[in-house]
């Protein structure tokens, strides 16, 4: 009963969001809402302001917190039993901590100073922490959740000295006062500021390289936790980003640095292709995705870093500074809605065989054939396939980049084409990534007894699904609808054309660009003519099909004479190798290979082969900071005699080498 009752509040909270951001989105002249917090402190009071860009992000958070009330419930259930086996505290943990992390999300995301910031940032971080310990108990679990804690509070550790600083300049918490502190501030120090809020919201991004406590956490949340982590939490810190970067800390006028925006657009891209390539090489699904959500930050910080770069020049700058932010906001929330479709697939399929790793796996699409279409349909959304949402805020980044590159010239429009090719490479290489997810667990033979005897997950699990297939083809097929939408974010943001005004709606399917230079017009983004073309391929398969099945087979599939098994199936493993071996010196692959011998040495009997990738961030960074932390531990516990004039000489040492710091500061 508590197990659907935390849900249900869940979901009752997730469509009062939805309710609340709509309202404010669709009125985007109407003055923000605020809400004054009981007085906790003497020193700061603590409110909520709901402007368009909080409004946005609590959609976000909304949508997809809306969905995991659904799924919840039957999920747990299933992977862990009833309420009345052992694992009921844990279950019961788990929904607390759930409601918990929404709530904080979309607090965070309507804070209005910087207290109030800090705590939801904070209560957010612990709530996840909960989450990803709670699961299985495991010592891998134990070990990705502190992981995480560590980078999570060297993050928070960042944010806090930078609004310390700007809450000492500006005399009060709330972002007014923020405002204020940083207005007279040299370009120097408010470049400083910004790239330190940068570093920090950063990590909680999941941008390379402070990307490594990603793919082990999220993996070990349960399945719907891990679609609010990837679809939402890594939003809200893109949502700090933005507030920083356009609103707290920025110039009252005229353009942004350019050192802003060629950072994050570096950072962007660089994340973009390292993660695409890194998922490539995952053969534990949620693995798989996790990475993937390191590719999609870096799509969202192509557009934010462009929008950085031709903020405030003027002319055709400012129509695609517009743009590309309209094609950052967009793929945030298509990104939320498929990636967070992706991980509830992911956990049926977990749920219902106990398999993550996808070399166990295979022939489910007609064991679960609800899932299967769903998962499909969000692969073919990530890989930026029209006509569903992917599509539409990838080809818009692309074309703000190559228009970014006619309008800046020079070196600087050279940068900018070699990002949308980069962005290009990222939507190939991920398109053959689900080629591999999707055909390796869902099609071909079973390649283990728990696929075999695999069933159709709960209604519930396959109604939280859908809501998000349905964001994915609506968002896809009707974006002129969701244009309307950003033109309170953008306008607030860049103080220059509206979304609608750039990006034009010609009916509820073609959306025309028309932020470009005099000489240059972007085309027209027309989902008519794609789902035309795919509804007739869609028939003509199946005709073909049909008319198939009518045919009798006289004789199975020539196998070599043997009978048809899982092992003639292409592998992840096998499907994999070619990038492997392009990218071997990024990759650094380790093999192993066992061969069982029979009566004579010449005689293999069967060969095991085994190949890991290692994350060059975690090896050549952490891994080694790690050892040098540890070395200087030793050296300091080797010193800790327990005497107490030692401790208080140590004591008088640092304080003089800090006075000595200070007095020449």
């Amino acid at each position: 009963m508590t197990l659907r009752l935390g849900h249900l509040a869940a979901l009752a909270g997730g469509v009062t969001g939805s309710v609340v951001s709509l309202g404010v989105l669709t009125n985007p002249t109407a003055p923000p809402l605020h809400i004054s917090l009981p007085d906790l402190f003497p020193f700061a009071r603590m409110s909520l302001t709901v402007d368009g860009l909080s409004a946005f992000f609590l959609l976000v958070v909304s949508l997809v917190g809306v969905a995991a009330a659904l799924y919840g419930p039957a999920y747990l259930g299933a992977h862990h039993g009833t309420a009345a086996t052992p694992s009921a505290r844990s279950m019961v943990v788990k929904t607390v901590a759930l409601n918990a992390f929404i709530a904080f999300m979309a607090l965070l995301c309507c804070a209005g100073d910087a207290l109030s910031f800090l705590l939801f940032w904070e209560g957010m971080t612990v709530a996840s922490y909960a989450l990803i310990v709670a699961e299985a108990g495991s010592l891998g679990n134990a070990r990705a959740a502190l992981i995480y804690l560590v980078m999570a509070h060297a993050a928070t550790a960042l944010l806090m000295v930078v609004f310390l600083v700007l809450v000492e300049r500006g005399q009060g918490f709330d972002f007014e006062a923020l405002r204020r502190g940083a207005a007279d501030l040299p370009e120097g120090a408010r470049t400083a500021l910004l790239l330190a809020a940068l570093l920090g919201f950063s990590v909680k991004a999941g941008v390379v390289p402070l990307h490594v406590w990603l793919p082990h956490a999220h993996p070990a949340a349960p399945s719907h936790v891990s679609a609010l982590m990837s679809g939402v939490m890594l939003k809200v810190a893109i949502y700090g980003m933005l507030r920083f970067a356009f609103d707290l800390v920025a110039p009252t006028s005229g353009p942004l640095p350019s050192s802003w925006g060629w950072t994050t657009l570096a950072f962007g891209t660089l994340s973009g292709v390292v993660g695409v390539l890194y998922a490539l090489q995952q053969h534990d699904i949620k693995r798989l995705l996790a990475f993937h959500s390191v590719e999609n930050v870096g799509i969202i910080l192509m557009g934010v870093g462009l929008a950085m770069l031709l903020k405030g020049r003027g002319g055709a700058a400012d129509g695609l500074a517009t743009l590309a932010l309209v094609a950052a906001l967009l793929h945030t929330i298509n990104h939320a809605a498929f990636k967070g479709l992706l991980f509830l697939g992911a956990g049926a399929v977990l749920a219902k065989t106990g398999h993550r790793n996808m070399e166990e796996l295979g022939g489910l699409a007609r064991r679960m054939p609800w899932t299967a279409w769903l998962f499909l349909l969000g692969a073919v959304a990530i890989s930026a396939l029209p006509p569903l949402n992917g599509f539409v805020s990838e080809w818009m980044t692309l074309q703000a980049l190559v228009l970014g590159g006619a309008v800046l010239h020079g070196p600087s429009g050279v940068m900018l084409v070699f990002a949308a090719a980069m962005l290009a490479l990222t939507g190939g290489l991920a398109a053959a990534c689900f080629v591999k997810a999707f055909g390796v667990t869902f099609l071909g033979r079973p390649r283990s007894a728990e696929a075999e005897h695999a069933t159709e997950a709960p209604a519930s699990m396959i109604a939280g699904m859908v809501v998000l297939a349905v964001v994915c083809l609506a968002l896809g097929v009707l974006p002129g609808y969701a244009i309307v939408l950003l033109d309170g974010p953008t306008t607030q943001l860049l103080g220059g054309p509206a979304a609608s005004a750039v990006v034009t709606a010609q009916g509820p399917l073609v959306l025309s660009v028309t932020g470009g230079p005099a000489d240059v017009s972007a085309t027209a983004i027309s989902a008519t003519a794609v789902a035309i073309l795919l509804a007739s391929l869609t028939l003509v398969v199946w005709a073909l099909r049909r008319r198939a099945r009518g045919r009798r087979r006289f004789a199975p599939t020539w196998t070599c004479g043997n009978e048809p098994l899982s092992r003639f199936d292409y592998t992840a493993t096998a499907f994999a190798k070619p990038l492997r071996v392009v990218f071997a010196t990024l990759y650094r692959p380790t093999r192993h290979i066992e061969r069982e011998l029979g009566p004579s040495p010449y005689a293999v009997t069967s060969i095991h082969y085994s190949e890991e990738v290692a994350d060059l961030a975690e090896t050549q960074i952490y891994d080694r900071m790690s050892r040098v932390i540890g070395r200087l531990s030793l050296a300091i516990r080797a010193r800790s005699t327990g005497r107490i004039h030692g401790y208080i000489g140590f004591v008088l040492a640092t304080l003089i080498l800090t006075l000595i710091i200070f007095g020449r500061a």
